[in-house]
């Protein structure tokens, strides 16, 4: 990050500068080959802990390196080697999985996603079949074209949008104002990546995720075209090429997540109102940005056409208009249940609302408050410095503009995003604050770069060049220690071991069809998805979506024989570590767990090393330890 500085002190300063990168540059490589050579041989509850220490050692030093040439100046080529050398330590950090040859990455919905994009390869679901399939169908076509495990592609699909995040951001805030200061602190705001939180959004296949990582892609072609000026020579320059890429970018969203794409929409809706009411405001410096008119009307057409194909869509937007309704009339819980569940689990395992706060949100909060703060700032003075040409004057008057009717479009989307925060869809305001970020990561950046312009040159911008890259470190420590989810935030990895998947493609494959199945928290329906062959839309096996235990005492009960026919248990190294480690034995005792398979009427079918199954026959008439009949 990179504070205005005076002009080189000569040769030796820029040598120096350069012995530091190539040490940077040397360090992640070696961490990162350290790394490749130690693939993970078992779940892994935490990737960082994992992950050998030489690769942390290694992107530390990367990230030192990058921010303290910066610091000594961003005026020179070096500079722009140092932004290189962060964007790569960032990119090391977010592909760990892929780094580390994990099997797969993703619990929960990517394991359904795994399933899809195997059946769209196979051949057995249609591109139509899916709500958002841009992801899957690109994914099949490459894992094809490389011959690597389907596995494989979704976790280099997943890393590739990851790259397009760290890569957009700063160039968004390039295109805003031209400015070579402002991108290098855009591209460490990027090295941040604030829109993952771990709630609603991570690093691996999830559809809304991709989307939001890839948004900054669409950002950078609006911020261009509405910036640009008419050509009146061809069709096409009257079009605006910039216009072309964002009506196809906004049909790419459209097919990677309808939900983003209509975040999109509502945001382009609100530019095309403010060009209508200030189109003829001449005295507004904010009236003269070219309009969007065109790709308004066709995204929200298209928009229009494929959601309306879906059914999910009108059971989500009932959801939605029925929370917005018990908002306004205060019939709503804030936060919801979905958010009050999350706190009681937290309490419980003796964690802090403040201790969360600080580990998830507060680097995101304090870059919230300098991207209101630069909207603010945008509406009364300049936001980067004009002394260099009559260029530069207009350029910081179109960025001004751009950062006025963002802040204005965060005025509409607000509203919509907190309705979602109250009652039971608080989940997807988790989604929607990812969205949000996006934003925030640019216009905190233009906020910093107006805030260290104020400091004065000598001593005080020497002193505080310290100070800021201790504030850097902290930021960049904080926001990547939850880019992953580890015990660290109280939760498990999302890692998925071959001894995980393979041992549920034993189980799957030589089950009893009518048997159903129990689990540690939850059944297996997600591997299901993921393995069985012919699968497809929510048609799982009834079996795998059953009653499973919640806790220590369901689990002696079925364990007792209290179920009324026999039943499949799977144990996991994935569910004792993400029960005993990452949840502190909230629901389940390391005990318990323990003593699964020495139960009477309890039989071990299989066993892999990481995966366990057992079949539970049902014990009725006899008394269950710790009930009576």
């Amino acid at each position: 990050m990179s504070l205005h500085t005076g002009p080189d002190r000569g040769g030796s300063n820029e040598e120096w500068r350069k012995l530091l990168l190539a040490v940077g540059f040397v360090a992640v490589a070696v961490g990162t080959v350290v790394a490749w050579r130690s693939p993970a041989t078992g779940y892994e509850v935490s990737i960082y802990a994992g992950t050998p220490l030489p690769f942390w050692v290694g992107v530390s030093i990367g990230f030192l390196s990058a921010a303290v040439v910066t610091l000594a100046s961003c005026r020179d080529g070096v500079a722009g080697i140092a932004v290189g050398l962060g964007t790569l330590t960032t990119v090391a950090i977010g592909s760990l999985p892929v780094v580390r040859s994990y099997r797969f990455y993703g619990r929960a919905d990517s394991m359904t996603h795994l399933g899809w994009a195997a059946e769209l390869m196979a051949g057995r679901m249609r591109f139509t079949e899916v709500f958002y399939p841009g992801g899957h169908s690109t994914t099949a076509l490459l894992t094809d074209t490389m011959g690597v495990p389907i596995e494989r592609g979704m976790l280099l699909f997943a890393a590739l949008y990851f790259v397009l995040h760290v890569v957009f951001v700063p160039l968004v805030a390039m295109a805003l104002f031209e400015d070579r200061r402002l991108t290098v602190i855009a591209a460490f705001s990027a090295f941040m990546v604030l829109p993952v939180n771990q709630i609603s959004s991570g690093l691996y296949f999830h559809s809304y995720s991709m989307a939001m990582l890839f948004f900054p892609v669409f950002l950078y072609a609006l911020v261009k075209h509405l910036t640009s000026r008419p050509d009146t020579g061809s069709i096409l320059g009257r079009i605006g090429v910039w216009n072309v890429v964002l009506a196809v970018l906004g049909t790419v969203l459209i097919l990677i997540h309808p939900q983003l794409a209509l975040n999109v929409v509502i945001l382009l809706g609100t530019l095309v109102a403010l060009h209508l009411a200030l189109r003829n405001r001449y005295d507004l410096f904010i009236s003269d940005l070219r309009p969007v008119y065109g790709v308004f009307v066709l995204l929200a057409v298209c928009w229009g056409a494929w959601v309306l194909q879906f059914g999910q869509v009108f059971n989500v937007g009932e959801r939605v208009l029925l929370a917005t309704y018990d908002t306004i009339f205060g019939a709503a819980q804030a936060g919801g249940g979905n958010v009050g569940t999350q706190v009681d689990s937290a309490r419980s395992v003796e964690a802090t609302l403040l201790e969360l706060f600080a580990k998830l949100f507060l680097v995101p909060a304090v870059y919230s408050l300098l991207g209101l703060l630069a909207v603010v700032v945008s509406l009364r003075s300049p936001l980067v410095g004009t002394d260099r040409s009559d260029r530069s004057v207009e350029g910081e008057r179109a960025g001004r503009s751009v950062v006025t009717y963002l802040g204005s479009a965060g005025l509409v989307l607000g509203p919509f995003f907190l309705a979602h925060f109250m009652g039971p869809i608080s989940h997807l305001f988790f989604r929607h604050y990812g969205f949000a970020m996006v934003f925030v990561a640019v216009l905190g950046a233009v906020m910093i770069h107006r805030l260290g312009a104020l400091i004065p040159t000598g001593r005080w911008l020497t002193a505080a060049k310290p100070f800021v890259l201790g504030l850097l470190a902290v930021a960049l420590v904080l926001s990547l220690l939850t880019l992953f989810a580890s015990p660290y935030m109280y939760n498990a990895s999302h890692h998925v071991s071959d001894q995980h998947m393979s041992g549920y493609e034993t189980a799957i494959e030589n089950r009893a069809e009518d048997v159903q199945w129990s689990g540690i928290r939850r059944g297996p329906g997600r591997e299901f998805d993921a393995l069985v062959p012919g699968v497809g839309m929510y048609s799982r096996p009834a079996v795998s979506t059953g009653v499973s235990t919640n806790g220590d005492d369901e689990l002696r009960l079925l364990l007792g024989g209290a179920a009324d026919e026999p039943r499949y248990l799977a144990v996991t190294k994935t569910d004792i570590d993400r029960e005993v480690i990452a949840y502190r034995e909230i629901r389940y005792s390391a005990a318990t767990l323990e003593s699964v398979g020495g139960q009477a009427g309890v039989h071990h079918v299989h066993d892999n090393g990481e995966f366990d199954l057992y079949y539970v026959t049902p014990r009725n008439g006899e008394t269950v330890d710790g009930e009576t009949e």
